[in-house]
């Protein structure tokens, strides 16, 4: 499996071992660093608006959309802290800007996989526009949208493409398409709720209050009963599945067995454990290793494998696995 086959299918049963968004928080905050304690050095603004779900994992609410998850670990309380103070936010109340970040992690999410699975071979342009004209049949930007799409995909056919390239380009015209007409209505709804959004009063995804909230849902519920079950992606879940708790079981034994108990970086207590634990990122052994850490032991030790777990690639992550277990750990 390369790097681009089935990649969001692999991350996402890695993401669904930890929180991505507080992930992202800690890595931009803590753990890209050279020789301080401040990550990338990022805007309190840029760090605000980063944050969808401003809020710790203990007052999770999933009737509340700020609440719906948490946006950052204890590790990184005090800074989400300083980060509201120094902006005027407060927990629970999200920034503006978080509103168009989320609606551009939504627009893509709702188009890119089904795009990847057209060039994977999986469905077509034609299985697409007939389940939204089926679907939608009475919805404007969807209409607007397919109409274009065939237009398209007539002017296409006299330019001597196989059946490959044809679908492949249309359904890459429909994606430039689709997106085009999300990125407008998504427009309009932020400037209609920005008073609500200012007043943190805004409390709906801005692509659900948008004009293009059918097209986006169905889109969405296209991949989730045609592209995910299907097998291939399934097998790359599977995939992913086994490559993590692989990994997950020989990083742990490797950080935990170790000659001093309390002292996360002291000698491990066999070369295999000693060769696993220097293939972790010396970023993230810095910071578990710091003194400065003031995490119980236990959280450090699983923020350390959480933090290279998640800052794997899927290909990097196959081939850590595959040299591990040559090297006899297991």
């Amino acid at each position: 499996m390369d790097e681009g086959s089935g990649t969001r299918y692999f991350r996402g049963a890695r993401r669904s071992r930890t929180q991505g968004n507080a992930q992202a928080f800690r890595l931009l905050t803590r753990l890209q660093i050279v020789n301080d304690s401040y990550g990338l050095n990022m805007t309190y603004a840029f760090l605000a608006a980063l944050m969808k779900y401003p809020s710790p994992s203990d007052k999770v609410n999933k009737k509340i959309l700020a609440r719906k998850k948490f946006n950052y670990f204890q590790s990184e309380a005090d800074i989400a802290k300083e980060v509201w103070a120094e902006t005027g936010l407060a927990e629970g109340v999200r920034h503006p800007l978080t509103f168009i970040m989320e609606a551009c992690d939504d627009i893509a999410y709702s188009i890119v996989d089904v795009e990847d699975a057209a060039k994977k071979g999986l469905v077509n342009f034609d299985r697409l526009a007939g389940f939204l004209e089926f679907e939608g049949s009475d919805d404007a930007c969807i209409a607007s949208v397919i109409v274009k799409a065939r237009q398209q995909h007539q002017e296409f056919r006299a330019q001597s493409l196989s059946a490959a390239e044809l679908d492949d380009i249309t359904m890459q015209m429909f994606r430039v398409n689709a997106i085009g007409v999300m990125i407008v209505a998504a427009t309009k709804a932020f400037a209609e709720n920005l008073p609500a959004m200012m007043a943190g009063t805004f409390d709906k995804e801005l692509m659900a209050e948008s004009d293009a909230k059918r097209l986006w849902t169905l889109l969405k519920e296209f991949a989730g009963k045609h592209i995910y079950p299907h097998r291939q992606v399934l097998e790359v879940e599977l995939k992913g599945h086994q490559t993590i708790h692989g990994l997950m079981d020989i990083f742990w034994a490797a950080i935990t067995n170790r000659k001093d108990p309390l002292d996360i970086g002291s000698k491990r207590t066999s070369p295999v454990h000693s060769y696993v634990y220097s293939r972790i990122s010396e970023n993230y052994r810095r910071v578990a290793e710091s003194p400065d850490n003031r995490m119980p032991i236990r959280y450090r030790e699983l923020q350390l494998m959480t933090d290279m777990m998640s800052g794997m690639t899927d290909s990097f992550a196959i081939s850590l696995l595959e040299d591990l277990r040559e090297r006899g750990a297991v």
